[in-house]
């Protein structure tokens, strides 16, 4: 028995391929709906809105701009652009209008076309962004780069196209390789003689000059500008510095390291000593000096005693600073105990400060030390006078230092540690 395929079909979905195909058919036009190109929305003039608010505003424009700026931004948020301008737009009904029409107008324009390059030509001169980015192009940079070569010195040229090129392939040097080669000290060019003989100087006499000059460590006085000026002139041509330092450069060194100093000893007198002059910064004061010291300034208003004409001191003062011992070794190494940040950045200082000698230690261990020679050698001399076996056995021992009973004490010490392994 043969069926017939289209009496098994329904005859609703007969009438649903129906539409279905209608509804395919206008598939084409939809698609070429979609190629059009977007309808131009144009942007809303802001020159009215702009012009009146100006004028509504008045003297508080450039704050209301900056404020309104920032605000657009992302800078501020509600409550801080509320607290910057509500007392300049909330005066008047007309001006708060006036606001909320500007900053909706700015916000719509968002959505809208692009504006044209540039600043408005309604906008004020003074409201005009005084530096306008510019894209640079590669020509221009090239340019710009050329002409500043061009403005070097021949010499300077010449030293920048002997520069060699980087081969890609070669590898990169390291960090401390590079700054062991900035390190390295290159003499400045010399110039040929038969170009003149304009520069003639001699390198190594000069920088010779540096080790000449005394150290002030060595004269035991201050440096002073000429002194300073005369070392950093051989350092100068040493470090490949052909100009050298002026003397102006030498007066700021010379006030820098007085400067320095002062502060230096206002660390370490104000962390070691007590009972200073009046008015001194950070000065620990016992009660019974600081007593007199107000009694006699008291006395010193009243007129009835003077100061020192030579110190300008108050006797009590005066009789302190007497019996102050002068500043030393111990005081620095103290200073240093007490706190860090004095001379924490002259690590070589610090070391000989705190692993030095102190005042007369040197004298007084070497003084021991003879002391100590000398008893030896009369031990030694009252023992070869002795006839007594016994008391030399007792001297001699085998452990350099020791006597009989240190000797025993160890070896009783020695007896508890095997009991106690046992």
């Amino acid at each position: 028995m043969q069926i017939d395929p289209a009496a098994l079909s329904r005859t609703d979905s007969a009438s649903t391929t129906i539409p279905s195909s209608k509804s395919t058919a206008p598939s084409a036009p939809a698609t070429q709906k979609s190629t059009k190109a977007l309808i131009s929305v144009p942007r809303l003039d802001l020159e009215p809105i702009y012009t009146e608010l100006k004028a509504a505003i008045g003297d508080n424009w450039a704050e209301y701009k900056e404020a309104i700026t920032l605000f657009l931004l992302g800078q501020l948020n509600q409550s801080e652009i509320s607290a910057r301008v509500d007392h300049i737009i909330c005066a008047d009904q007309k001006t708060e209008h006036l606001h909320n029409n500007f900053i909706c107008a700015i916000i719509g324009n968002l959505t809208r076309d692009l504006p044209d390059h540039g600043v408005a030509s309604w906008v004020s001169a003074n409201d005009k962004p005084s530096v306008v980015s510019k894209p640079t192009s590669g020509d221009a940079a090239e340019q710009r780069l050329k002409t500043e070569v061009m403005q070097l010195p021949p010499r300077d040229r010449r030293r920048v196209k002997a520069i060699p090129e980087r081969d890609p392939d070669e590898t990169v040097p390291s960090e401390l390789e590079e700054y062991h080669l900035a390190k390295q000290i290159k003499l400045p060019s010399q110039v040929p003689a038969s170009a003149g003989g304009l520069n003639k100087t001699n390198w190594e006499l000069e920088i010779r000059k540096r080790y000449a000059q005394p150290l002030a460590s060595e004269t035991g006085e201050f440096p002073d500008a000429e002194s300073i000026h005369a070392r950093m002139i051989p350092i100068c041509y040493e470090e490949s510095i052909v100009s050298g330092a002026g003397f102006p450069c030498a007066e700021f060194m010379a006030i820098a390291t007085e400067t320095f100093v002062k502060e230096v000893l206002s660390v370490v007198f104000s962390r070691t000593r007590s009972n200073g002059p009046s008015g001194t910064i950070n000065g620990m004061m016992m009660r019974k000096y600081r007593q007199q010291l107000e009694r006699e300034e008291l006395a010193f208003t009243r007129g009835e005693i003077v100061k020192d004409a030579a110190t300008g001191l108050l006797p009590v003062e005066a009789k302190e600073a007497s019996i102050r011992k002068p500043l030393g070794i111990r005081d620095l190494r103290l200073a240093l105990e007490l706190g860090g940040g004095l001379l924490s950045h002259m690590p070589l200082i610090v070391d000989q400060i705190m692993g030095g000698y102190l005042e007369d230690e040197l004298e007084i261990d070497k003084q021991d030390r003879v002391d100590e020679a000398a008893e030896t050698t009369n031990g030694t001399t009252r023992l070869n006078t002795l006839t007594d076996e016994m008391e030399i056995d007792d001297v001699e021992s085998d452990w350099e230092g020791g006597t009989l009973a240190e000797r025993n004490q160890l070896g009783a010490l020695l007896d508890d540690c095997l009991s106690m392994a046992a």
